[in-house]
């Protein structure tokens, strides 16, 4: 645990430049696959499929609406070797104008162990994303007439397009520590996204190159006992002059054990800086997780939300088969 630990102050200590990101989740570690591509097939199990939903400043005329969904499973499985594969969807809509941001796309990544507690994976991803927006709510100021507003009078202004489609590439490597007879574990990935730059714009006299994205996640386990574990995660990513850093932990209960009847419940707090304040609830059952979250508005911006910020939730399935009795695998990632 104490590398962990080293390993998360180093991470919150030296990511403060980094600048953030596409899409915004205060429950990131139930989707890895949004951080970096290899995070694809690195689980326990032989499938998982992850949905998030986040409804953010809803007191506000501005709020977001954002839905993510990833679906991996490990394809071949040869040795000490795996292949994996994933897709995912994301979907955001803000503001009257309906601005949306939708991507859709596919991963794959290479895993190999290294030795029996631990792995690494390489991954590529291949997506296609879309920006709109809609004029249907807005309105201008040709729609005055000095006394009145007339919602059915010309706005007079000249859009070239209300939507734009590109493809996107990324990749990413992830490192991976789990303990075979304990519930230790760590894993680092880190991510690269929107490497061909791609070119969106709503007007034909210019197009604006995509930047790229930098993503690094954290997440760690420490086995204090029986039936409480510790828990820390984190996440920075940058993007130009945006950037977001989250970093955070918990205790994790384990309730009940054995085949069928595995439950546990998880309380966490996070932070993300110069934002928010995450309070976060999971339970586990089976192959089932289901998380809640809500964000705390600490920024300048609470002058209009009164600290509301964001509701989250999250539903993560993993299939994990019954081994047959008397068969050991080397590796306990795969």
């Amino acid at each position: 645990m104490r590398a962990a630990a080293f390993v998360l102050f180093a991470f919150v200590l030296f990511c403060r430049p980094i600048i953030a990101q596409d899409l915004h989740f205060s429950q990131f570690y139930h989707q890895p696959q949004q951080f970096t591509p290899a995070a694809t097939g690195m689980f326990r199990g032989t499938m998982r499929g992850a949905a998030i939903y986040r409804s953010q400043w809803t007191t506000v005329p501005v709020n977001y609406q954002t839905f993510s969904g990833a679906f991996d499973w490990k394809v071949r499985q040869r040795g000490t070797s795996l292949l994996a594969a994933g897709f995912s969807l994301t979907n955001d809509q803000a503001g009257d104008a309906a601005l949306t941001w939708t991507q859709a796309g596919g991963t794959v990544s290479v895993v190999q162990a290294l030795g029996e507690a631990q792995a690494l994976s390489l991954g590529f991803g291949v997506a296609f994303a879309q920006r709109s927006f809609t004029t249907n709510a807005l309105k201008f100021q040709n729609q005055w007439d000095g006394d009145i507003f007339s919602a059915n009078a010309a706005s007079r202004e000249n859009f070239n397009r209300n939507s734009g489609f590109v493809p996107t590439l990324s990749a990413g490597l992830q490192w991976q520590l789990e303990s075979a007879d304990s519930r230790n574990r760590l894993s680092i990935g880190a991510g690269a996204f929107h490497l061909n730059r791609p070119k969106l714009s709503f007007r034909d006299d210019t197009k604006q190159r995509f930047p790229i994205r930098f993503a690094i996640n954290i997440q760690g386990a420490y086995q204090l006992n029986e039936n409480l574990d510790l828990v820390v995660f984190a996440l920075g990513q940058g993007m130009q002059k945006a950037r977001e850093i989250t970093a955070g932990g918990g205790v994790r209960r384990v309730l009940t054990t054995g085949p069928g009847n595995a439950t546990a419940v998880q309380f966490s707090l996070a932070a993300r800086l110069g934002d928010a304040l995450i309070p976060a609830i999971q339970v586990e059952r089976n192959e089932w997780t289901a998380g809640l979250s809500y964000d705390l508005n600490t920024s300048d911006f609470n002058v209009a939300t009164g600290r509301h910020g964001g509701l989250e939730i999250a539903v993560v399935y993993r299939k994990i088969p019954v081994p047959p009795v008397k068969v050991f695998k080397s590796c306990p990632i795969f």
